[in-house]
This record gives structure tokens, sequence and C-alpha cells, in this order.
């Protein structure tokens, strides 16, 4: 597997600024040009259109749906959890409960080489809306007033990890 996503990066569109969203893209990128379904082990991930809520990729092969989360820091925490950012906190949970369940595709990348450094999966059996925490909304003063997000927790068990 080409670990590098120099050329994932290439593709990110230009005009773009924010860091954390170029380097997801580039992910996601890499993702379908370099990485398998992990449910059916060999379907191609064809990416979809960008905000598609709470879905980034779909299996070719056995209709499988994927989000991808994308870090330059280990998503192993220090206690053992498994803990990043979420999206919009009622999106997600009303994503969870539809008929279109998603599975997690979690990629940790090295900014510095443009390496990725593993990639972990979480099937969608293991995700629960206990998973999914809150975050406080944002201000009165803030430019999305009221939005909510939220952060997605597990235990390490629950993520398979290739290096």
């Amino acid at each position: 597997m080409n670990k590098c996503f120099k050329k994932s990066l290439q593709k990110v569109p230009s005009h773009w600024k924010k860091q954390s969203r170029i380097y997801g893209e580039a992910c996601e990128l890499w993702i379908s040009d370099n990485y398998l379904c992990p449910v059916c082990n060999g379907g191609a991930l064809l990416k979809l259109k960008t905000n598609i809520k709470s879905i980034d990729h779909r299996c070719l092969n056995c209709d499988e749906k994927f989000q991808v989360k994308a870090s330059k820091s280990p998503f192993v925490k220090k206690d053992g959890s498994v803990k990043f950012a979420g999206a919009e906190y009622t999106t997600t949970l009303n994503s969870l409960n539809s008929e279109s369940k998603w599975n997690l595709i979690l990629v940790e990348y090295n900014k510095n080489d443009s390496k990725i450094n593993r990639v972990g999966v979480i099937l969608q059996n293991n995700i629960t809306k206990e998973n999914i925490i809150p975050r406080k909304p944002l201000s009165p003063n803030a430019r999305r007033a009221g939005w909510q997000g939220c952060n997605f927790k597990f235990t390490a068990n629950v993520v398979s990890f290739s290096e």
C-alpha cells in the first residue's frame, strides 16, 4: 500500500486555507486511491461528493458506507480511549438512526513527510448514540451562534488499526 499522499494533496482545491480541511480532503482522496473496503475485503471505495452528511465513501462491491476522520495526532488517547471530533450533533444522531448506517475510517497522517501513519476502522455495529458526545453550543456572539458539534468516544478494542 502506498502510504504517501502528496498526490492527494495536489488534488485539493488551491483556494482552501484551513489546514484541517485540506488534510482531511487529501486523506479522503488517498483512501479512495489506496484503501480497499474493510467489510468485504476488496471492494473499491468511491469518494462521494463533498458535504454529503455523514458519508464520504461507498464500497462499489458491498455498498457499505464510510465516514473518514483524519488526524495528525494519534486517535488512541493516554487513557486508552479513542476520541475525535465529529460534525453537528443532531445531524450525526439522525444519520445514526437512519437506514443509511455507516462505518468509520480513521486516518493518522504525518504532515511533515505527507505519509499515512496508520488507518483504523470502526464498524457500524460498534457505533451507538452513547459514542456520540454533544459539545457545548457556540456562544451567541459566534458567527454560527447556537451550533452544536459532537465528539466521538470509543474504547480502543472496537478499533482495528493497520500500520
